[in-house]
């Protein structure tokens, strides 16, 4: 899927960089669409925010990927704008996208250019992204508290 995404346009590098953030650091969709450009602290590879579903702190390591998609959507992507937000529409006026089911309308957009259909249930979602990565680090061996930290959940039992 990711490889459908060909980021030559500002908004072809918006949607890689919400992409590979998603991937490998598994933040819901709302929290992506409130990231602000100060929640990157790029001095000690984090993201660092307040999540809308529990208030709770988090802070994520950046990975490399999401990291280089990120400064290359700042960079030659991202309009010039005042706004606080990292991800902004396309098109005018710049404001943040107003909830993650935009978010969510962006990772359909790849799927179906990748040929990959749809359908409520089958996982191909961001909360099913979420999912993948709290299995594969479980898979990897990393504790459940662990993962239930880096997933935001307020007890490891929601990890499970």
């Amino acid at each position: 899927m990711v490889e459908q995404v060909n980021p030559e346009t500002p908004s072809s590098k918006r949607d890689n960089a919400i992409l590979q953030l998603e991937i490998h650091t598994g933040l819901r969709a709302g929290d992506i669409v409130n990231l602000r450009l100060i929640d990157i602290d790029w001095e000690n590879s984090e993201v660092r925010l307040v999540q809308g579903k529990t208030q709770g702190q988090l802070t994520l390591p950046l990975d490399v990927h999401a990291g280089a998609a990120l400064i290359d959507y700042i960079l030659n992507g991202r309009p010039k704008s005042n706004s606080p937000y990292m991800f902004l529409r396309s098109i005018a006026p710049y404001n943040k996208f107003k909830n993650g089911v935009f978010i969510a309308c962006i990772l359909r957009k790849y799927l179906k250019k990748a040929g990959l259909s749809h359908f409520k249930g089958d996982g191909r979602t961001f909360h099913g992204i979420r999912r993948t990565l709290g299995t594969e680090m479980v898979i990897q061996g990393v504790p459940v508290t662990t993962v239930s930290q880096v997933l935001g959940h307020r007890t490891s039992n929601a990890a499970r």
